[in-house]
């Protein structure tokens, strides 16, 4: 019968593994459900200050923070995606925006391109990544990617409290804009 246990065991953790490094990853860790936002101030592709006053919709804002729409794809292909489905943000009430480190003429050159119809921010000196604790350390300073984040999105009320939030561990992966969809109208 001893023989028997230790496969059974090793199935066991094998299973379980999986499921508790998938629970060590958090996201902004230090800004949980329920927290004030840190800050929200920078300029737009346009130059024009904006703040979570001048951004949020009537339930309040989806702030996307993103690596770069200059040079990564899997930014790219979100920020496509956020594009096609924006609409289904502002019919639920919440207007959106997207923050990279991108300079403010990157981000005007991919506004006049995409035309996306919502401001793309610039987070000088990476104040916000910083602020919010997401900043990506895959990257060592003096690299061309040092002060991305951890790619994610937060849903802010108008009143700057975290209503939601959501990011992969893998900065390849986005979460779903459909699941997302799913649990703003379950707010």
């Amino acid at each position: 019968m001893k023989p028997r246990v230790y496969p059974v065991l090793m199935l066991a953790f094998a299973l379980f593994c999986p499921v508790l490094q998938a629970q060590d990853f958090v996201w902004a860790p230090d800004f949980p459900v329920g927290s004030t936002i840190p800050l929200l101030d920078a300029p737009d592709e346009q130059g024009n200050q904006q703040t979570l006053s001048t951004l949020t919709g009537e339930q309040g804002l989806v702030l996307f923070f993103a690596r770069s729409f200059d040079w990564c794809p899997f930014c790219k292909a979100q920020f496509k995606d956020l594009i096609e489905k924006q609409s289904g943000f502002n019919d639920r009430g919440y207007n959106i925006a997207t923050i990279t480190y991108d300079p403010v003429a990157t981000l005007a050159v991919v506004a006049e391109d995409q035309q996306p119809g919502f401001p793309l921010l610039h987070d000088e000196a990476i104040t916000h990544v910083n602020a919010y604790g997401i900043l990506n350390t895959d990257n060592a300073p003096g690299s061309f990617a040092y002060g991305v984040p951890q790619p994610g999105i937060l849903v802010i009320s108008p009143q700057g409290i975290i209503l939601a939030k959501f990011s992969e561990e893998n900065f390849r992966e986005r979460p779903d804009l459909s699941w997302v969809f799913e649990q703003l109208d379950k707010l």
